[in-house]
C-alpha cells in the first residue's frame, strides 16, 4: 500500500512539472498568436475564422487536452515543443528568403518573443539542436534548410546546446557552406 501511494505521488509529481513547463511555453504560444492576429488586423482590418484556423489553437485548449490526456499528457507537450519547431523553422526559411521587411519583422518578433516571454524561442524549437548536432557529425552543411535554421545560431544570445568550440565549428561550416 505504502508503495502504491509513493509511485501515485510521484506520478502526481512528474505530471505537474510537466503542467508547469506547458503553461511556460504556452506563455510564447500566446504572445505568437497575439502577434499574428495583430498582423492580419493590419493587413485585412478584421481576423475572419479562416484566417483564426490558420493560426495555431489557444492556450485553453491544450490546458484542455492535457487536464483531460490521463497518463498521454505526455503528447501534449510533446505537441507543443513540435510547434516550436516547425514554426522556427518557418521563420528561418521565410527571414533568410524573404524580402528585407518580412526579414526584419520576424527578427523583430524574436526579439520582442524573449524580451516579454523571458527565453529565446529558438530555444524550444528541437529542430534548431537536432540540426547542428547533425552537421557537427558530418562535418559539413549539405542542405539549404539546415543553412537557414543554423544560420540564426550566429544571431542568439541564448542557446545553451553548443559550446563556444561547437557554435565556432558550426559558424566555419556555414561560411564554407556560403562559398561553395
Amino acid at each position: 500500500m505504502k508503495r502504491l501511494k509513493e509511485r501515485r505521488m510521484h506520478h502526481n509529481a512528474k505530471r505537474e512539472a510537466a503542467r508547469i513547463e506547458l503553461l511556460r511555453l504556452l506563455e510564447g504560444l500566446e504572445f505568437y498568436r497575439a502577434w499574428k492576429i495583430s498582423g492580419i488586423k493590419a493587413v485585412k482590418g478584421e481576423v475572419r475564422q479562416e484566417d483564426m484556423n490558420e493560426i495555431v489553437e489557444p492556450s485553453t485548449a491544450f490546458l484542455e487536452y492535457f487536464d483531460n490526456a490521463g497518463d498521454q499528457y505526455a503528447q501534449v507537450l510533446q505537441a507543443v515543443r513540435e510547434w516550436y519547431s516547425h514554426t522556427h523553422f518557418d521563420f528561418c526559411v521565410l527571414a533568410n528568403t524573404g524580402c528585407e521587411p518580412v526579414s526584419s519583422e520576424i527578427r523583430q518578433f524574436l526579439k520582442d518573443f524573449r524580451n516579454e516571454v523571458g527565453f529565446e524561442f529558438q530555444s524550444e524549437a528541437g529542430i534548431v539542436a537536432k540540426t547542428a548536432r547533425k552537421v557537427l557529425e558530418s562535418g559539413k552543411i549539405t542542405r539549404e534548410n539546415d543553412y537557414y535554421i543554423l544560420r540564426e545560431l550566429e544571431n542568439s544570445v541564448d542557446h545553451t546546446f553548443l559550446t563556444g568550440n561547437e557554435l565556432d565549428a558550426v559558424s566555419n561550416l556555414l561560411r564554407h557552406f556560403e562559398g561553395r
